[in-house]
């Protein structure tokens, strides 16, 4: 007998239904991408948020509420609430917080955990993804043009991208389809970052590469993606979506840094020259609010401002003389009044200070210490500084010998989640050790409140690690681990 199988055209896509077996696959999506034939049937209804028969568990298309067969509604199986994120942090060009500066340690998510009093550091995590292949990994959830958020784990020196199948529990490569390799291998790995920018229901991802500025476009239910490249020299730092356009440092002619400037969608690229010498470790993480972009680095800062008629303009700005940045101990500190402050060390008497960044005659503020910070929250050893982190802070507690290593801070409820490790030479010391595995506690600290010990890693510079948040989990991966590690979050 020959099979019948139903061609239904919905909203939802083209879906080829089986009348015998009762069962629905999808073909195509509205678009017309026709679903990669390696893709589990299950995996597929659930990225396009297909919904279930609560009885047999039957997947049906997300067009129908209730069962024809039974009558009975049908449960959703999308998240209710939802969350793009754009690594390293999570924040985009669209954060909904308003007063999120972009290129800190901050994450417009919050970062409560369940369960928070029954938590300790010898428990195991809430929850495990799948293995992944050896690398430096970063992550990016968005729906990339599905009705469910989507995972993909980035690994830019190997310029790969991998989807997280939802139902089958496992990675699968997505293949590069049009486009050259954007694979790169960073000065600085500290300066990664990627940019998201949405335009007709699709997610353009962008990020550096060997040539300049890599726009990606991933199509997971396709298992590929295309690239475009802009620019011709290599990528210098990370690329920041500001006063519309992607902006990205890149290496020009005779050895100059140049900025680039590409309007999404458009052909056409903008190209500002700088006085700005080449960065021998590359940039840092560039910090960003509405009044300017800077990408520092060891020799000085590169900035771009709108003068007074809304022009774009570049500005190369060295340190004091006499100071160097100490990029090791954390990013810039923002003060409540919207200005940065890099750490610096005198090179003579090896005096730390805070110096006020993006002006050609900033103020340099001494510090008795050097504090860790993640943007607005530091540490002196495990203490969390409220206010400015050169002021005087408290007498040392009893753990002078342990110090807080902020990983990530919430621009919401304020809780910071760092790793306290022993430091018996102190923080300089523990940042330049060599390669040997160290114990350290995963920790989330509100303040007013304790810190509640987590979890535990036993790797080499666990500080290193890479947090991000995905279905309603805060996961944390690092090199060493073979699997990125998740704890609950508070709903």
């Amino acid at each position: 007998m020959e099979e019948q199988i139903e061609p239904w055209e919905l909203r939802s896509g083209t879906w080829l239904r089986d009348p015998v077996a009762e069962t629905w696959r999808l073909a195509a999506t509205p678009d017309g991408t026709a679903v990669d034939p390696r893709l589990p049937a299950q995996d597929v209804v659930r990225l396009m948020g297909a919904h279930r028969e609560a009885a047999s568990g039957a997947w049906f298309p997300p067009d129908f509420n209730y069962s024809h067969r039974t009558g009975e509604p049908l449960r959703l199986t999308m998240p209710t609430v939802e969350f793009p994120w754009v690594p390293p942090f999570g924040a985009s060009a669209l954060s909904p917080v308003k007063a999120l500066a972009r290129g800190m340690r901050q994450t417009p998510r919050p970062l409560i955990l369940a369960r928070t009093q029954e938590r300790s550091a010898d428990d195991p995590p809430d929850s495990t993804l799948p293995p992944l292949p050896p690398g430096h990994y970063r992550f990016v959830v968005d729906r990339f043009g599905l009705s469910c958020p989507t995972l993909i784990a980035v690994e830019p020196e190997l310029g790969h991208l991998l989807v997280l199948l939802p139902e089958s529990g496992s990675w699968m490569a997505l293949e590069r389809t049009a486009g050259a390799s954007w694979g790169q291998r960073q000065r600085n790995p500290r300066g990664w970052r990627m940019e998201l920018v949405h335009a007709q229901g699709r997610a353009t991802a962008y990020g550096p590469s060997a040539t300049g500025l890599a726009a990606m476009a991933p199509n997971p239910i396709g298992l590929r993606y295309t690239i475009e490249h802009t620019g011709d020299g290599p990528a210098l730092g990370g690329p920041v979506a500001w006063a519309g356009e992607i902006w990205l440092p890149v290496l020009g002619k005779e050895h100059r840094v140049q900025l680039l400037g590409k309007p999404h969608g458009a052909a056409r690229h903008i190209v500002l020259l700088t006085q700005a010498p080449v960065p021998q470790h590359g940039f840092e993480a560039p910090i960003v609010d509405d009044r300017h972009v800077n990408w520092p680095c060891d020799e000085g800062q590169l900035v771009l401002r709108l003068d007074d008629l809304r022009d774009k303009q570049c500005e190369w700005i060295a340190w004091p003389e006499g100071v160097r940045p100490v990029f090791a101990m954390g990013w810039p500190y923002r003060t409540r009044s919207g200005t940065f402050w890099q750490l610096c060390r005198g090179e003579g008497d090896g005096r730390f200070a805070y110096v006020e960044m993006g002006m050609a005659a900033p103020q340099v503020t001494p510090a008795e210490a050097p504090r860790l910070c993640a943007g607005r929250a530091c540490y002196h050893g495990t203490l969390r500084i409220e206010g400015d982190p050169w002021r005087a802070a408290p007498a040392a507690d009893g753990a002078a010998m342990q110090i807080v290593a902020p990983l990530l801070e919430s621009a919401l409820d304020g809780a910071v989640v760092g790793l306290r490790m022993d430091a018996p030479h102190g923080i300089l010391s523990l940042l330049h050790a060599g390669n040997a595995p160290r114990r350290a506690v995963l920790q989330v600290e509100v303040p007013g409140e304790n810190a509640v010990p987590f979890g535990t890693l036993d790797v080499k510079r666990p500080w290193l690690a890479q947090l991000f948040v995905h279905d309603a989990h805060l996961w944390v991966h690092h090199p060493d681990l073979p699997q990125p590690l998740g704890w609950k979050l508070a709903s």
